[in-house]
């Protein structure tokens, strides 16, 4: 998404819109100075059947900055992608750009509030939806992980000696 719907000064938050899925942690990391840890907390079916949802938390100094969740149907992915997904050891945007898939959100729903940000976004190829993602990215969460790092940041400042 190239922030078309919405529109903000704040540089981090513009670029966590528009990074490729899978990119996230190292633009929080960037930006935020500190430990990001990107977290699947699961994967499963649905029901019994073709659609799975992987669910994955992103934190940072021990807040949740953003949870997310996709889903998948095997059905409509090849058959190479799905083996991939299934043995969770590759992120999904690592698994995309393997398999050469543009990383490109298509944006169906967004809503804006004080303290977070919620979308959803799918990843197509050609016609046919891959990944659908629900997103949730906390601003209030973000802007703590930023104040912590400006004030860690004072209290490392070295000040000059003063000679009498």
């Amino acid at each position: 998404m190239a922030c078309t719907q919405f529109e903000t000064k704040d540089l981090l938050i513009k670029e966590i819109l528009d990074a490729p899925l899978g990119h996230m942690v190292s633009v929080l990391e960037h930006h935020l100075c500190c430990k990001i840890k990107l977290d699947l907390i699961e994967q499963n079916t649905l029901k019994p059947g073709s659609k799975f949802e992987r669910k994955i938390t992103i934190t940072g100094n021990n807040f949740p900055l953003i949870k997310a969740v996709i889903t998948f149907d095997r059905k409509t992915l090849p058959q190479s992608i799905v083996k991939q997904l299934l043995q969770k050891t590759n992120l999904i945007g690592t698994i995309l750009n393997l398999n050469d898939i543009p990383n490109k959100k298509d944006v169906i729903f967004l809503k804006i509030e004080k303290e977070k940000i919620v979308r959803v976004y799918q990843i197509k190829y050609g016609k046919r939806i891959f990944f659908e993602v629900f997103e949730e990215i906390r601003l209030d969460y973000i802007d703590a992980v930023r104040k912590e790092f400006e004030t860690s940041k004072k209290n490392h400042i070295i000040q000059p000696e003063i000679f009498g």
